[in-house]
Formats: structure tokens, sequence, C-alpha cells
């Protein structure tokens, strides 16, 4: 047997035991809870990324300013890059997320702002040059440095509606980040708890291959991602299709489940695939 077809059965079966047992959860759950209503009123948002912005040849300000003003985008989701915020250490430079606060503000719009090492968009971990030559342990005290910085900078702005910590931290497998560390993050959560307390916390986990246990001991806020057609460049090579294995019922079903039970108080789509996931 080539490596390909060894590879592609492997995935096959381990696929098939995952799914197996998540129809299992999926059905128990909506017996017990059913699968709760639609939702009556959707609040669309945008995730807005500077950085990813120029790399497609664009003037970031004037495409932020575009989603506000023509687009009418006012839900917004944000990013406290590390190696944006923190280019040389010891040195923070607030002036690109400045620039973004201040415009959502002057237009009433709401703002999840993300904080910490990993980071929403590949390689999930944006750690400047400067801190890739130094421990774990100090990159950490490094980062609970970073993320005081910015809920100091920014807790007071009206605007501001969570805090998300970190980017899907659970999901381990995918990024090129250190293993999570769980007592670092609740310590990082602790942090943003305590310096500002007027504004809750925010956990995101994948909303397909994820039960979401595990957030649920940390975090009573949930942003999950919701992908439809994804490219496997690591094994198959092929594109796969979450249609058939994720309908939309799947995660309003896991939705209601944990908020019936007091895990959640509130579960939404944080991350909601808009652009293809291609070879390139």
């Amino acid at each position: 047997m080539d490596k390909k077809r060894f590879y592609l059965k492997l995935i096959s079966r381990i696929l098939l035991g995952f799914f197996g047992v998540s129809a299992v959860l999926v059905l128990t759950a909506y017996l017990l809870f059913g699968q709760g209503g639609a939702a009556p009123k959707i609040k669309w948002g945008a995730s807005f990324d500077a950085a990813y912005a120029e790399s497609l040849g664009l003037d970031w300000k004037k495409t932020y300013l575009s989603l506000l003003d023509e687009v009418g985008v006012d839900h917004l989701r944000l990013v406290a890059f590390w190696d944006t915020v923190e280019p040389q250490r010891d040195h923070f430079d607030f002036s690109v997320l400045d620039f973004q606060m201040t415009e959502a503000q002057r237009r009433g719009v709401s703002v999840i702002l993300a904080v910490g090492r990993r980071l929403p968009r590949w390689p999930e971990c944006h750690i400047p040059d400067w801190a890739t030559s130094i421990s774990e342990k100090e990159q950490q005290e490094e980062v609970a440095a970073l993320v005081a910085a910015v809920v100091e900078r920014y807790r007071e702005n009206p605007v501001l509606e969570f805090w998300q910590v970190e980017n899907e931290p659970f999901v381990g497998f995918f990024g090129e980040c250190p293993k999570l560390d769980r007592s670092f993050l609740e310590r990082e959560i602790a942090s943003v708890v305590a310096l500002d307390p007027a504004h809750p916390v925010l956990l995101t986990d994948s909303g397909e291959i994820s039960s979401w246990l595990e957030v649920s001991g940390v975090s009573e806020n949930l942003g999950i991602s919701m992908y439809r057609m994804i490219y496997d460049e690591s094994l198959t090579k092929l594109y796969i299709s979450y249609r058939l294995f994720f309908p939309q019922w799947y995660y309003r079903i896991k939705a209601n489940f944990y908020q019936k039970i007091g895990r959640f108080k509130t579960v939404f789509v944080s991350e909601l695939q808009a652009e293809p996931w291609g070879k390139k």
C-alpha cells in the first residue's frame, strides 16, 4: 500500500470514529434538549486585520474605513498582534490599534478585541523577531505584560464588548504555536478579569472538530468557527466539504446543549468562512 493510500485509510478510520461518537453525542443532546430555535435577529460583523489587508496590496486604513462607512459593518473583531504592538522589547506601538478603536468609537461600532500570543489568522502565533530566541517561560512573561498593557489602554473605550483571550487555544494541531499551557491560559484570563471586570472574557474554539468541553471549564462565553469547505494541505491534498458532516443544526444543538446545562452564557459564531480555503 503506498503512502497516500495508507494516510487516506487512516484518516477515514479516524473520521469515522470521530463522527460516530459525535453523532451519538449530538443525538443524545437533541433528544434531551432539542435544537433550539433560529436566532430572532442575526448580528453580522467582520474580523479586520491590517497586516492581512496590506498583504493583499490594499491600503489598510482606506479598507478599514470603507468597511465601516460603505459596507456598514457595525460589529468588529480586532486583533492586538504581539509583533505589531510590541515590535521591540518593552517598546509598545499602539498606533494601528488606536486608529481602529478611535474610528470604531466615532461610529458606535461594537468591538471584540483579541489579545494574547495566539490570535486569528495563520500562523496563529504572531511572535516578534526579538522574542523568537527567548525561552517559553520568558515568552509567557512577555505575553502577560503585553496583555496587561493592551487591557489597560482600551478598557475604558465605550465600544468594547468582549476581550477575546487567545484564539482557539485548545485546537493544538493547527498553527505554528507552542503547546498549550492551560495554567498560563487561565493566568491570562484572570489578569484580564482583574484589570477590567466590566467587560466579559470570550474564548474561541473550533465549531466542527471540538467538543467545546475544555473551553467550558475556563470561560462562560464561547465564539466558534463555522467552515463549509477546506483544503487539506498536510495529507490528502483534497478539498473536504463540511456541509455533509456538519449541517447548520449540528452547531445549534451543541450550543443549546451547553447553554441548557449552564456551561455557557453566550455562544455565537465568531469566525464564519467567507473566503476560499485553497491551495495557496
